[in-house]
């Protein structure tokens, strides 16, 4: 639905709120009242001055009252995002219209369902769905001083495979408003808003966070998947880079962009980083796990010693035999097979195509990807220089 012109009053005379979240620019229009106040709390302020033409409009109307309560319809670049809408449901849609029109209208990156952050100029990815504890996560690392990039969005710029920051206000839940109160983190306002399916959540303003800044550009050298065990000890345990690439090619945002390409991005981004699992349990013990296993690589790349913990640098897994037994044939093929099951969504392989980047999704084997045929070496793996070090 599109929202009418001719309301019977100026539109064009309203005042616009216009915000910087990263490279993105917004411009916002209200008849919320304080609703403009509340945004500009929460986000940096742009002059009027400097908008470009990409600016993501976003519009907030009221329709009609029901029982003395206004609703509200909220639209985004035209396109309705929100309808019927109280009070205290509003800014979320407003969140939700610009994240909708960042997916629509940024191709310069692979964007994923991720928070990002980096510490020390390295990059980090924390990928996974609603509940597993990204925004807390990020929460925990920004008190610790980490750049803060986005609680939801990784964006990765498809030439430089550089992570760029989108430092939208990050969204805490219910459950996890006591622990913001233990990492002294306020919220923008002292009332919750209502977020669909989500329920009651809060917001925070990531530049009002102290010691913390939001971070440039960093190359990604740290892939993540957490999950929120309750009452456990955080546990961080190595994964191979065909799985990292697997589980990253479900978290894409954009995907209708890319198509194929998708794959051969991801693969060169997981193949310079270590990928993990995360038990996360209590945030700070988890935040001391992350800085003493990821923060403080040895930098010598020569020392043949394995960790304790299993942790190999990057360039340690391009120059190390595994320690564990190569994976089986039949196992390449279940990964294939996996890969083929989620491609109508993600990619546009052909199923045998999805076998063949199953054995070695390494953008590098073009032969596999262009004929399917899978791989004939002990490793299963199409060369003996594979990307993602899978026979190495």
């Amino acid at each position: 639905m599109t929202p009418s012109s001719d309301s019977g009053e100026a539109r064009d005379a309203d005042p616009r709120l216009y915000l910087t979240i990263g490279d993105v620019k917004v411009s916002i229009r209200s008849d919320l009242k304080g609703l403009l106040n509340e945004v500009a709390s929460l986000y940096p302020v742009a002059s009027e001055a400097h908008v470009p033409s990409q600016t993501i409009q976003i519009d907030v109307r009221q329709t009609r009252s029901r029982m003395f309560s206004p609703r509200y319809r909220v639209y985004a670049d035209r396109q309705e995002v929100g309808s019927e809408r109280r009070a205290r449901e509003v800014f979320p849609f407003i969140e939700w219209g610009i994240n909708l029109r960042v997916i629509a209208t940024r191709a310069q990156y692979v964007q994923l369902h991720a928070a990002s952050m980096s510490h020390g100029g390295d990059g980090f990815i924390f990928a996974g769905g609603s509940g597993s504890g990204k925004s807390t996560l990020a929460a925990g690392l920004m008190t610790r001083g980490w750049n803060y990039y986005c609680d939801e969005f990784a964006l990765i710029n498809r030439n430089t495979l550089c992570l760029h920051p989108f430092p939208k206000p990050l969204c805490i839940k219910a459950g996890s408003f006591s622990v913001m109160r233990r990492l002294h983190l306020p919220f923008a306002r002292r009332g919750d808003y209502i977020k669909s399916q989500k329920g009651r959540v809060g917001y925070i303003n990531p530049y009002k966070v102290e010691g913390h800044s939001v971070g440039g550009s960093a190359p990604v050298k740290f892939v993540i998947f957490p999950t929120y065990v309750e009452n456990k000890s955080p546990q961080l345990q190595p994964i191979s880079r065909t799985r990292a690439l697997m589980d990253l090619a479900g978290c894409v945002f954009n995907r209708h962009v890319f198509d194929d390409q998708a794959l051969s991005i991801l693969s060169q981004v997981v193949q310079g980083a270590a990928c993990f699992r995360l038990d996360t349990g209590d945030i700070q013990a988890t935040c001391d796990l992350l800085e003493s296993e990821l923060c403080h690589v040895p930098d010598s790349c020569e020392d043949k010693s394995m960790p304790d913990n299993g942790l190999i640098s990057a360039s340690q897994r391009r120059t190390r035999k595994p320690t564990g037994p190569l994976l089986s044939r039949r196992a390449m093929l279940k990964r294939g097979a996996k890969l083929a099951y989620i491609t109508p969504t993600v990619l546009t392989l052909t199923a045998q195509q999805a076998f063949a980047a199953g054995s070695n999704p390494s953008s590098a084997c073009s032969t596999a990807l262009a004929t399917g045929e899978l791989c004939n070496t002990d490793a299963d793996c199409c060369s003996s220089d594979c990307d993602l070090g899978i026979c190495q």
